[in-house]
């Protein structure tokens, strides 16, 4: 929001711009959809969604899964007895990708991007009179 905020001067169209890209960020990373078209996964990497979504079921799923016979576990097998493990559920349920530290430290990169860029928009968007 910040770096498209300080890139329109029109309060408006920055609102609008904002809106659906955050959609589209959501939608991309994960959030809503999980089956993204294959001409568009290279997106979900731009999401901060995608890594704060895989980093929280990483916190989630910190034990292992028990099987309750409704099939919707791959690692259950349709087994009503057992226990399916992380690696099972975050992978083949989830497709998780990278560690909870590797997920935080892209955020903090997205949000570091987004403030340099945000300054950059500001430093060339000062008036004309200033120097």
């Amino acid at each position: 929001g910040l770096l498209v905020g300080a890139s329109f001067y029109d309060t408006d169209k920055a609102v609008a711009v904002v809106t659906v890209l955050a959609l589209g960020l959501m939608l991309m990373g994960g959030f809503y959809v999980r089956n993204v078209p294959p001409f568009c996964q290279w997106v979900k990497y731009l999401s901060p969604f995608k890594y704060a979504y895989e980093a929280s079921l990483q916190l989630v799923f910190d034990k292992d899964v028990p099987c309750d016979g409704s099939s919707i576990l791959p690692s259950c097998y349709g087994r009503d007895t057992g226990f399916a493990s992380i690696e099972h559920v975050l992978n083949d349920s989830f497709n998780v990708q990278g560690s909870v530290t590797f997920n935080v430290l892209m955020l903090i990169a997205i949000i570091l991007v987004a403030r340099v860029g945000a300054y950059l928009a500001f430093r060339s968007n000062k008036p004309a009179g200033r120097s």
